[in-house]
Formats: C-alpha cells, sequence, structure tokens
C-alpha cells in the first residue's frame, strides 16, 4: 500500500513539474484572429508572439525576424559605435605619447623649432647654389663676349649653360618645397600644441 502511495505521490509531482514548465504562445494573426497554443505558433512567426506561463502570466515576447532594413540599420550603428571605439582608443594613445614626449608647453615650442631650424638651413643652402649657379651665368656671359669663339667652344658654352639653367630650376622647385614643408611644419606643431594644451585640461580634471 505504502508503494503504491509513493508511486501515485511521484506521478503527481511528474504532473505539476511538468505543467509548471509549460508555455502558453499567443498571437494575432495577418487576419486579426486571436491565436493561442502551446507551442509556437506558425501563422504568427512573422509577427511575434507573447508567451505566458500556464497560469496567465506574461513571460516574455517573441520579435518578428528582422527585415533587411532594420538588419542594416543595426550593422551600420554597430559599425558606428566601432569606428568611435576606435576613435577613442586612438585618442587615448596620442595621449600617452603626447604626455611621454612633452613636458611642457615650451618643450612643444623647442620641438618646433628644432624641425623648422632643419629646414630653413636646407632652404640656406638652397639660396647659397643659387647664388653660385648666377655666378656662373655671368662668368659664361663674359667668356662669350671676349673673343670670336668656335663652333666646339659655343656648343661647349651652351651645354653649360643649359646644364646650369636645369640646376637653377631645381634649386628654385627645392626652396619653394622648404618654404611649403615650413609652413606645413608650423601647423603641425600649432595641432600638437592645441592637443598637448586639451591633454592637459582633461588629465587635471
Amino acid at each position: 500500500m505504502e508503494k503504491i502511495i509513493l508511486s501515485i505521490m511521484s506521478l503527481l509531482s511528474i504532473v505539476v513539474m511538468g505543467s509548471a514548465r509549460a508555455d502558453i504562445f499567443r498571437c494575432t494573426t495577418a487576419q486579426g484572429k486571436v491565436v493561442t497554443s502551446d507551442r509556437p505558433i506558425p501563422e504568427c512567426i512573422s509577427r511575434g508572439m507573447k508567451v505566458y506561463t500556464d497560469a496567465g502570466r506574461f513571460k516574455k515576447n517573441i520579435a518578428p525576424p528582422l527585415s533587411t532594413e532594420e538588419k542594416q540599420k543595426i550593422a551600420d550603428e554597430q559599425e558606428r559605435k566601432q569606428r568611435e571605439q576606435l576613435a577613442e582608443e586612438e585618442r587615448k594613445r596620442e595621449e600617452r605619447y603626447l604626455l611621454a614626449h612633452y613636458q611642457s608647453e615650451a618643450d612643444v615650442q623647442a620641438a618646433r623649432k628644432r624641425a623648422v631650424d632643419v629646414l630653413l638651413d636646407k632652404k640656406r643652402l638652397a639660396n647659397e647654389q643659387l647664388e653660385n649657379f648666377n655666378q656662373l651665368f655671368l662668368d659664361l656671359q663674359k667668356e662669350l663676349s671676349q673673343s670670336k669663339r668656335t663652333t666646339q667652344e659655343f656648343e661647349s658654352i651652351q651645354r653649360r649653360a643649359n646644364d646650369l639653367s636645369s640646376n637653377v630650376t631645381n634649386t628654385r622647385k627645392a626652396m619653394a618645397f622648404y618654404d611649403q614643408e615650413i609652413i606645413r611644419m608650423n601647423r603641425e606643431y600649432d595641432d600638437t600644441l592645441k592637443r598637448f594644451r586639451e591633454t592637459v585640461g582633461r588629465s587635471r580634471r
């Protein structure tokens, strides 16, 4: 008798546990009909469903599948967040670099001066070279004016004049390049100084 009672109690326990785990699915079809089932409803897969416990308490929503546009929107948002995260990481790396290389604004200005001075020195040498070329041109003109020249001598002078002309053109291009680099370098250090000030300001907060 005792074994029978225990068996019945076990069966009841199984039934109770099974019923506790039972879910009720409910949705409204495209035709406006409310459908309830103890399993997911095929007609509502594309519309979404609500899930309740067998006691009628709301449990969760099953959302409908995302449309192509919704999937693209989520992907775009994830990409945007990733770009922002990468930008933030880059900003932090740059801040670490600035603080490691410069202790003050004076350090930034000193670095600017060193960089610009190198370019100014190159421009000075190019200018000296240009003056030398101009003197060589004057010397060639004197050679031509001194006396009559043979065809061979004239052709030699012409070749030298052509070489000088090419060298002058290249030197002037180099000087223009150094001028542009000086402007670029100053802008770069202006930006570095600005970012250094912002970095120091954030570190003091």
